[in-house]
Formats: C-alpha cells, sequence, structure tokens
C-alpha cells in the first residue's frame, strides 16, 4: 500500500517520503533535528533542509570554528536553539519565548500592585 500525503501550498497528490512538493517546492517536513545527529543535529538538519550531505557540513563548521575563532560556535547554539528536535515538535528556546510573550502581553492595571493581583 502507497503512502500518499498532500501539499499544503498547492494541494497536489505527493509520496508518503517526500521532503519537498516536486510541483511548487514548498516543504512538507518542518526543518528538525531528527535522525542522523552525531552532537547535537544541528549539521544533519541543515544537511537535510539543503539536500547535501552531512559530512560537507559538518567540515564546513569545524572550517568556520577556526576562521572565525570560534564565533561559529554561538551559530550553532543559536541554530539548536531554534530547530526543534522532532518534525512537529518544539525547539528547546520556544518555551522561554513563549513566556516572555506572555509576560510582555500581560495587562497591568497601574493603580494596583502586581503582588495585589496574584493573591
Amino acid at each position: 500500500m502507497d503512502v500518499t500525503t498532500r501539499c499544503r501550498a498547492c494541494s497536489k497528490e505527493l509520496s508518503g517520503e517526500a521532503q519537498r512538493c516536486p510541483h511548487c517546492r514548498a516543504r512538507t517536513v518542518p526543518m528538525h533535528r531528527g535522525e542522523g545527529r552525531a552532537l547535537l543535529g544541528v549539521c544533519s538538519a541543515l544537511a537535510r533542509e539543503l539536500g547535501v550531505d552531512v559530512s560537507l557540513v559538518r567540515v564546513a563548521f569545524v572550517l568556520m570554528l577556526f576562521a572565525s575563532a570560534g564565533m561559529s560556535a554561538a551559530l550553532y547554539l543559536l541554530l539548536w536553539a531554534f530547530i526543534p528536535a522532532k518534525a512537529y515538535g518544539r525547539a528547546p528556546l520556544q518555551g522561554t519565548l513563549d513566556w516572555v510573550s506572555k509576560v510582555a502581553n500581560t495587562p497591568v492595571d497601574d493603580d494596583t500592585p502586581r503582588w495585589e493581583k496574584r493573591v
């Protein structure tokens, strides 16, 4: 039995293992770290997204590490924070961003101190 799905952008029929729609080039599976992880999975996610071998991406990161005097390590950690581990999961930093958004959008009356509202 052949599993098929529909493209969310153009509604064409796709095979179940398609990563991108051949008609509109839209991604069918969101970017995620998933399988093939060596350290944190950022290189495997980038390789899957770019359609290249994961070894090339890892070598590029090592070369950038030496060329940028360590700044690519910060880029690697930043990418890790924003790329979820599962296809439809949440990124590690998403909980913190949701909390900041919730705190920033909370209406506060100037008349009553904040600690009084919680009681």
